[in-house]
Parts: C-alpha cells; sequence; structure tokens
C-alpha cells in the first residue's frame, strides 16, 4: 500500500543484516569520493562539531564550512531538482561549504536499509530523507540528532501548526523535518448517494451516519455498486489500522497509549469500534477485503469509477482519479473529515511523510542543519507539494501560487489543523498486527466484539509486554 506506514525494520532485523554490509557503501558518502568520519567528535577539515546526541547546534552559521553529506532515495524524479536548489543557496550563503548528494534511485525500503546498514557502521551521511514514521525507531537506536535547539532558533518553525509538530516529536523532542504531509478522508461518490436518496453534499452528522449511508445505498440496489469498503485483517496491510480501526477509535473517543505510553487494550472504545466492524461486514463491506492481495487497489479503483459508494482513504489517492479524469472526479467525488460518535469536531488522520533528519554521528551538524533550512523553504515546499501532490507542512508553503492554484491540495492542508497524529513509536508496528488479527476475526464473524476486544489486550502483551499495555473500563 503506498504512503502507509511500512513494516519498520527493528535494530535487531538490521543487525541480522550483516551478511549484505557490502550495499551501504552505495548509501554513504564514500561512494562520492568523501568518506565521513567514524563519530562526530572529529570534525572534517574546517568543519564544525559537536558531542554527538547533544541536540545543541554545532557552531555558529557564520563559521560553516566543509563538507555536508546529503543523501536521498527518489524513483519518480521530482526532488533532484529542488534538492540541487537547497545545496546551491547553501553554498552561496556560505562559500566555505560544500554539498555532496548521493541521490539513490531505489525505493524507500531498499534506502533504509542500506542507510541503517551505513548508520550503525558510523558511516553514514550528515542528512538524509526517509519517513517520519521511523523517528522513534531511529531515535531510541541513537542514530539521528535531536533539533529542539535548532528548531528554537529558527523563526520559520512557527509556520508549522502544533499538531505537524506532534507527527514528528517522540519523548518530548523533534527529531525531523517535515515537507508533505499525509492525511485522509472519507472519499464518497456523489452519484451513489444521490441515488440513494441523499445529498451531493452529504456531510455525516456522526460515526452511525457512515453506516447509514452505506445501508442507504445497500437498500437502493444500485447494480454493480458496493455501499463502503472497511479494511480489515492482514490483507488490509496497515490501512487496516491507519484507514479503519485508529480513526474509529478517536472517533469513539478512545486512544491508543494513555498518559503514561502504555498501549490501551479492551476499552469501551475498542468494544464500539469492533461492534461497528461487526455491523459493517454484515452486508455493507465486502468479505473479500480479508482474502484478497492488496484489497485497497481494488476499492480504490471502484471509488473512482463509480462502483463503490463510501471509502476512508489517503489524501494522495485523489490525484490518480483526477489525472484519470478529472472533470468526473471533480462532479462526483466528495470528501470529508471524519465524524465523531457524538457529532463534535471532525478529524483527519495526518501523517509525516517523509522528513529530513541529522544524522547524531555528523561531523558538520550545524552545515547539516543550515541544509535543511534551505531544503524547507516556503518556496521549495509549496513547488514539490504541487508537482507531487502533498499538503504541505509548513503553512505559509500554501500561499505559493503553483500550489495555490490547486483547490484539492488548499482544502487537505486546511484540514490538518484538524489532523490527529499516531506517535511515531516503535511499538506501533506490532500494534498493527494485533489490530489486523482482532478485527479479521470480528469481520469474519469468529469472534464477538467483547471477546475481540479482550483478545486485542492478549494480543497486545504478547507483542509488546504485559507491563506496556493497560485496559480500560
Amino acid at each position: 500500500m503506498d504512503e502507509v506506514i511500512r513494516r519498520q525494520i527493528t535494530r535487531r532485523r538490521f543487525l541480522q543484516l550483516g551478511a549484505v554490509t557490502a550495499v551501504a557503501a552505495a548509501c554513504t558518502p564514500a561512494a562520492t569520493g568523501t568518506p565521513l568520519p567514524s563519530t562526530g567528535a572529529s570534525a572534517a577539515p574546517g568543519g564544525s562539531a559537536a558531542p554527538a546526541g547533544s541536540g545543541a547546534p554545532a557552531g555558529s552559521a557564520a563559521a560553516i564550512t566543509g563538507t555536508i553529506n546529503v543523501s536521498y532515495p527518489d524513483e519518480a524524479g521530482l526532488k533532484p531538482k529542488y534538492v540541487e536548489q537547497a545545496a546551491a543557496a547553501l553554498k552561496a550563503q556560505y562559500p566555505g561549504a560544500d554539498v555532496k548528494i548521493d541521490l539513490q534511485k531505489v525505493g524507500d525500503d531498499d534506502f533504509y536499509t542500506k542507510l541503517l546498514l551505513a548508520l550503525d557502521s558510523g558511516t553514514g551521511p550528515d542528512v538524509f530523507h526517509v519517513g517520519g514514521t521511523s523517528a522513534g525507531e531511529l531515535a531510541d537506536a541513537s542514530y539521528i540528532e535531536p533539533l529542539d535547539s535548532y528548531v528554537s532558533q529558527w523563526a520559520d518553525w512557527s509556520q508549522y501548526p502544533d499538531a505537524v509538530r506532534s507527527g514528528v516529536t517522540y519523548k518530548g523532542s523533534v527529531w525531523a523535518i517535515p515537507y508533505g504531509l499525509d492525511m485522509r478522508w472519507l472519499y464518497y461518490r456523489k452519484d451513489d448517494l444521490q441515488k440513494a436518496g441523499l445529498p451531493a453534499d452529504w456531510q455525516p452528522a456522526n460515526v452511525q451516519a457512515i453506516l447509514d449511508a452505506a445501508t442507504a445505498v445497500k437498500n437502493a440496489n444500485e447494480p454493480n455498486v458496493l455501499p463502503y469498503a472497511l479494511y480489515a485483517g492482514p490483507a488490509g496491510s496497515s490501512g487496516t489500522a491507519d484507514h479503519a480501526f485508529v480513526p474509529l477509535l478517536w472517533a469513539y473517543g478512545g486512544e491508543l497509549q494513555d498518559s503514561s505510553g502504555k498501549w490501551i487494550g479492551d476499552s469501551p472504545a475498542t468494544q464500539k469500534v469492533l461492534t461497528y466492524y461487526q455491523n459493517a461486514y454484515n452486508g455493507l463491506s465486502p468479505k473479500e477485503i480479508l482474502t484478497e492481495t492488496k484489497p485497497w487497489t481494488a476499492m480504490r479503483e471502484k471509488l473512482g469509477n463509480g462502483q463503490l459508494a463510501l471509502l476512508y482513504e489517503g489524501g494522495w489517492v485523489y490525484g490518480g482519479w483526477a489525472s484519470a479524469d478529472k472533470a468526473g472526479t471533480q462532479q462526483n467525488v466528495g470528501y470529508v473529515l471524519h465524524p465523531t460518535e457524538s457529532g463534535g469536531p471532525s478529524f483527519t488522520v495526518g501523517g509525516p511523510g517523509t522528513c529530513w533528519y541529522i544524522s547524531s554521528r555528523s561531523a558538520n551538524k550545524q552545515g547539516a542543519w543550515e541544509f535543511i533550512k534551505a531544503m524547507n523553504s516556503a518556496e521549495i515546499v509549496g513547488k514539490l507539494n504541487a508537482e507531487d501532490p502533498h499538503p504541505v507542512a509548513r503553512q505559509d508553503a500554501a500561499e505559493i501560487p503553483e500550489f495555490k492554484s490547486d483547490p484539492y491540495l488548499v482544502a487537505s492542508t486546511a484540514a490538518l489543523s484538524k489532523a490527529k497524529f499516531v506517535a511515531p513509536d516503535p511499538g506501533y508496528s506490532k500494534v498493527i498486527e494485533a489490530i489486523q488479527k482482532v478485527t479479521a476475526s470480528v469481520a469474519a464473524g469468529e469472534m464477538s466484539p467483547a471477546d475481540a476486544s479482550k483478545q486485542y489486550t492478549t494480543y497486545l502483551s504478547q507483542a509488546l509486554g504485559a507491563d506496556k499495555v493497560t485496559t480500560q473500563s
């Protein structure tokens, strides 16, 4: 599933990759003839250094010299010109600095594996670009530099809403700078709902209204139209969590973790979510979702061509429908925020997207930070996300003409003011697996919502440890 949280490679898993250490060379500055020191304690000639992990700026910006090694993946070819633009701006401002760019034309997962190998050996780049959901794992492994002291002195940080900041905050510190964000919409087909007697500008008053609309579509007996698709089970990948269970949990007033960081298993909200699943899979959502390979591919296609009436999905999928049929998409595809149980403030599920990080062992951390600042100017953020359609992380980037000319992108960015983010906790990948198991059991009719909610606690305890799990009544 594109743009959803991939299975994170844990440090234990990383160490098991030692047999392929040689591939790390492709990801390191050594590949460009610019080796990095193995620790941040000794700076490159002319560079400025700070103790690894200190979080303090390595030196004054006026003194930036030496090499800044930047590594990032890009198969689509949209980012290179902006990376080059940022590098040129930095070098123009600081003539004593040089930027070595390592563009990896590989997928994100392949790049991440190579990056972990390089970081663990101390030969990684100063600056790198990976998913924001990896922040917790990278921070726990001491691979990345906390950015608190940098952002506290950066006036532009005020352009990042609190909700966006929360998506890159882990254990009280900021670890990465996002630029293009993820968000989700409850998409609906205006034509399908109108045939079922609902208005084209449909707005669900609460969570139950989603099931009510799906029921209306089902009762309308429209040929070849599915009422609703709700991801469940392992086949739904992490979309089972991010596009289904988690928004429903929040809609019912629940949370994934309590204030102490423990994962919440059985709770009134969890039971309500699983009851919702039971109702949805009682003739509204197709059970093929549980068994098909990559079911989101078919569900997205059906929503786009009018064969599916309701689907909660990523904001990024709209562009595919619009590129295939812009006029038809604008006319027939509606999108709204996720409602709550009581009709309170609707919301979206946000995600930090891919972000820029500084290595904790960089010998030129201040130079690395200056590159990140240049790469995340309002102009570059706005133009890049207009080409690779995503909501912008910084608010002023939405005013860039290229971005502002697209009403959908503007609406998606505005929705982030009402976003809730899943904390970048490394344990979340195991939570996803527990969610997949219990939703599959309920959707298949194998377990009641109450029993499944209790089983959820058991799965969490087995995966994370009983001391990291709690219940609520």
